[in-house]
């Protein structure tokens, strides 16, 4: 009669810690869950935040050309043109298309530097440059994704 208290007891103990084991594991990846999510909505925040700011440099850039100018360097889909254009175009060798902006420093995540890059040819549907923005973090090792 006694070994059967022992048995229940030791039932009731096992029982009980994997009860709680359970929970323990439930509470873990509840938290887990929520803190990877937070990591992950924080950097695709800074990386927009990051973009953003370049847009406006890239904006800023483009407001001061003249309304020809800005038609001729869309519609070869380049940034600028370092020498003059010959009616309305700009050689091969003057054509930039690239733009890097400014360094952007992100408060605990280092200093990033941002390079639109805008490509073409115009796409045949909707008759649009392609702009794309690269983040680099210039070594500092930091995780920003968009």
């Amino acid at each position: 009669m006694l070994k059967n208290k022992k048995g229940a007891a030791l039932l009731q103990v096992l029982l009980v810690t994997v009860v709680l084991a359970g929970m323990a594991t439930m509470l873990l990846r509840a938290s887990l869950s929520r803190a990877t999510t937070a990591r992950q909505t924080r950097r695709t925040i800074s990386a927009q935040l990051l973009v953003n700011a370049c847009m406006a440099e890239v904006n800023a850039i483009w407001s001061a050309k003249t309304p020809e100018a800005f038609a001729n360097d869309m519609r070869q889909c380049i940034m600028y043109c370092k020498a003059g254009t010959v009616g309305g175009n700009c050689a091969t060798d003057s054509r930039v298309t690239s733009y890097t902006c400014q360094n952007i420093t992100l408060e605990g995540s280092g200093t990033y530097t941002v390079t639109a890059t805008m490509s073409g040819p115009q796409d045949s549907e909707s008759g649009q440059c392609s702009l794309t923005y690269e983040i680099n973090d210039n070594g500092s090792s930091a995780s920003v994704e968009l």
